[in-house]
């Protein structure tokens, strides 16, 4: 991506169509950053299930190792991640009352709009996700495309609304 960057800052006219499907959550921010301000249509397999969400354990106890690689794959502090993912709730039991803190239900969800938000601080455009599920059916990657080109997010959106309407 470095040397793809460079290549396009040497001649602004050139664009190019990115696709990234990173190996888990081996891709840093740095890298999608480095794409910035470049005529780049970038498609990408984001792991919000299989990789994201797995890290973020129900009770909030995770691993420095995961917490810094939560960091890095997003590009921002875990406090941030933490906020958007958890919610406290109030628990009373025989012994009194308690605060406690869980993961939500919605955090796939959310995952995909912390990375979006994130995206648009390099692309001013994001399309709407294929979701990509399991036999289970459960949520393993979304695959979207960010862009600073309207037509490409809206040939995108086509696209994905006709894969989504097939995989229901």
């Amino acid at each position: 991506l470095k040397r793809l960057a460079e290549y396009l800052r040497a001649d602004v006219s050139r664009k190019a169509l990115v696709f990234l499907d990173p190996f888990g959550m081996n891709l840093n921010w740095e890298s999608v950053e480095i794409l910035k301000g470049l005529g780049v249509d970038l498609w990408i397999l984001s792991p919000t299930g299989v990789g994201a969400n797995r890290l973020l354990k129900k009770d909030l106890k995770i691993s420095e190792a995961w917490w810094q690689r939560l960091e890095k794959f997003f590009g921002i502090e875990r406090q941030v991640i933490k906020e958007s993912i958890y919610d406290e709730h109030l628990e009373t039991d025989l012994f009194g009352s308690r605060t406690v803190t869980r993961k939500s239900t919605l955090a796939n969800q959310k995952l995909f709009e912390i990375y979006a938000e994130r995206l648009k601080t390099v692309f001013s455009l994001i399309s709407d996700p294929y979701v990509i599920v399991n036999k289970n059916n459960s949520l393993m990657y979304h695959f979207f495309c960010a862009s600073n080109n309207a037509s490409a997010i809206k040939i995108a959106n086509d696209i994905v609304k006709q894969y989504n309407k097939k995989s229901s």
